[in-house]
């Protein structure tokens, strides 16, 4: 994965213009969100990956600088004063001067600079990954309390239906009258867990409210499921894509022009050098002519022959930068592999976990329906039937639960494998003024 075309009038705009602070009071106008719409939202909105951004842009200048060692460097001066022994005058003088060739000096700048660039970009393409999965995240967690709040309402009206069953049956003397006191028992615990799960699902929209940068007052789309099956939970992930081996590429290759460019320092630079100076009044002190000019033109060959052991220390230590920068990398890649893996056992064991509970929540179904019956029959307790309605809800926010697990830890794993700019659908499209390339 990568990152590149960077729009830098895009970028001053956003940064310069009215956007001066984040207004948490804005609306979201649809009535559903999605999971990739709203971390869509979230990239395009979040300030740190603004921030990383700028830094980017501002690492590109470095190029520019480093190869402007290819390019003419020109002086001009102007001087007054020149006693000589037939006069003074002022002199004015302007020189050029054209590297040749340098054996990788300039070059080896021009890499240098180059990997810082790549490692920045490698640096927005993480928080970029970072403020999608947490996103992400959150998207499932509003799911989640979403979800368990109507399974709560549900629970709330089924135990009301079973006090209303028992108050019947006690008024007709069929029943004792404890079965009702049990029953309103049920039902403020189910309304209490209800107030508490509305509490929580509140607490999950702030947190998705904070990410996407606006507010959202509908609801939360179904979790896309055929997006989930196409997420191959390899044992054996590829690391190319995560941002902190390109990050540590990127110092391996910053590495190798350090390298060249301090062996390249053992080498002489040949250049052209041009200059001429014009007596402006009086005598040119060069030619001895009245307001004269002088020119030169010479090959110059500069050459550090010596300069005690500095030349060999600086190649000696961009050796060490080297292997200390590859061993970055393969560090980047066994621990980025290290955190897919487990993550992909813990989605796989929710994935099979909820296999399990749907079995568990048809069986308790099917108990709980002839509970029922044999309660207005008479041959079972109440106590029995209200367990059973337990139960079930038990079951059912067990399910839930267990599917929203798995969704946290495919999250998950697609951040440690980062694919998550492909699982989004963020690549080939612009964020804060970058095109997200694959």
């Amino acid at each position: 994965m990568g990152a590149s075309n960077l729009d830098v009038q895009a970028l001053s705009t956003q940064l310069h213009g009215d956007q001066a602070s984040v207004n948490l009071d804005v609306e979201v106008p649809d009535k559903v969100l999605g999971l990739d719409q709203a971390v869509s939202l979230a990239v395009r909105s979040h300030p740190s990956i603004a921030d990383a951004v700028a830094t980017l842009a501002e690492s590109t200048s470095a190029i520019d600088v480093a190869r402007g060692g290819y390019f003419p460097q020109v002086t001009a001066g102007l001087g007054g004063g020149n006693f000589t022994l037939t006069g003074s005058g002022n002199t004015t003088s302007v020189s050029v001067s054209q590297m040749l060739y340098d054996f990788g000096k300039v070059s080896g700048a021009v890499d240098q600079a180059k990997a810082g660039v790549s490692k920045q970009q490698a640096v927005v393409l993480k928080q970029i990954d970072k403020i999608a999965q947490q996103t992400a995240e959150a998207v499932v967690n509003a799911h989640r309390y979403q979800v368990l709040e109507a399974i709560s309402g549900e629970q709330v009206a089924a135990v009301e239906n079973v006090l209303l069953m028992a108050q019947l049956r006690a008024n007709a003397g069929v029943s004792t009258r404890s079965d009702p006191i049990q029953a309103e028992t049920r039902v403020q615990n189910a309304r209490a867990d209800l107030m508490q799960v509305r509490a929580q699902r509140a607490q999950a929209m702030e947190r998705l409210r904070t990410l996407i940068g606006a507010r959202f007052t509908g609801t939360i789309a179904p979790l896309p499921e055929d997006q989930a099956a196409q997420v191959q939970l390899d044992p054996n992930p590829d690391t190319n894509s995560i941002p902190d081996v390109l990050a540590a590429k990127a110092d391996m290759n910053s590495a190798i022009a350090q390298l060249d460019a301090a062996r390249a320092q053992r080498w002489p630079t040949l250049s052209l050098d041009v200059s001429e100076n014009k007596s402006l009044s009086g005598i040119n002190p060069s030619t001895f002519v009245p307001e004269g000019s002088y020119r030169t033109v010479m090959v110059n060959v500069s050459w550090n022959v010596f300069q005690g052991g500095t030349l060999n220390a600086q190649v000696k230590g961009a050796e060490n930068a080297l292997a200390s920068a590859r061993s970055r990398v393969q560090v980047a890649r066994l621990t980025g592999s290290d955190n897919a893996r487990g993550y992909r056992e813990l989605a796989i064991g929710a994935r099979d976990r909820l296999g399990v509970l749907g079995e568990r929540k048809q069986s308790i179904t099917q108990a709980r329906d002839l509970y029922r019956e044999e309660y207005k029959l008479g041959t079972r307790s109440i106590l029995d039937l209200l367990n059973a309605e337990q139960e079930f809800y038990q079951a059912a926010s067990d399910e839930e639960s267990a599917r929203d697990d798995f969704w946290i830890n495919l999250i998950a794993y697609v951040d440690a494998t980062g694919a998550g700019r492909d699982f989004y659908g963020l690549n080939r499209t612009h964020v804060q003024g970058m095109e997200v390339l694959p």
